[in-house]
């Protein structure tokens, strides 16, 4: 059988006493869309309340909800989530843990980095915990997702999940102690 290989396993660490940037392996994503009047319903019976608004995240014990779109949701969930089969025949499920890659930021100047990176309001009064964009770093799509007031995770393409690492930390750079 194959070993999944990181997508980062070629980067150039990043050290801070003040910020950390990390990769954080171990999830399952897994888009789920559907149109019956029910589908909310049945996907709360799954894996917890969605979230009402779209860019916002919902977090129920071991999944969290990104509302994506009308009734098109994201699910992050352990690695050996069971939720995508359980949901299969319910709704659309398309797996998308092997497409992606999460980088998390965490630290007081994460915000200020981001800012360096993407056109997107991070005051703490705009993008606070739970608040989730679509957006672009470096001419590639990610999202983003505040997931505590100095912390987020980036969901990019595994393809471009390299020259998005290479983005943050040099944004980060100034705060680096490998410099």
């Amino acid at each position: 059988m194959l070993e999944r290989r990181s997508a980062l396993a070629s980067a150039r660490p990043y050290v801070s006493a003040v910020l950390n940037i990390a990769e954080r392996p171990g999830f399952t994503l897994t888009q789920v869309a559907g149109l019956s009047p029910d589908f909310e319903a049945r996907l709360a019976a799954v894996v917890g309340t969605p979230p009402e608004k779209v860019q916002q995240a919902q977090v129920n014990g071991a999944h969290t909800l990104f509302r994506i779109g009308p009734a098109q949701f994201w699910i992050v969930g352990p690695e050996t989530d069971d939720a995508p089969s359980r949901l299969e025949g319910q709704c659309a499920v398309t797996p998308l843990s092997s497409s992606r890659v999460r980088i998390a930021l965490d630290g007081a100047p994460a915000r200020e980095v981001l800012a360096r990176l993407i056109p997107v309001d991070l005051h703490p009064s705009v993008f606070t915990p739970g608040t989730v964009a679509l957006t672009g770093i470096h001419h590639t799509p990610v999202t983003v997702h505040c997931t505590g007031e100095s912390s987020f995770d980036i969901y990019a393409m595994r393809t471009f999940a390299l020259n998005v690492w290479e983005a943050v930390t040099d944004a980060a750079r100034v705060f680096a102690d490998n410099r």
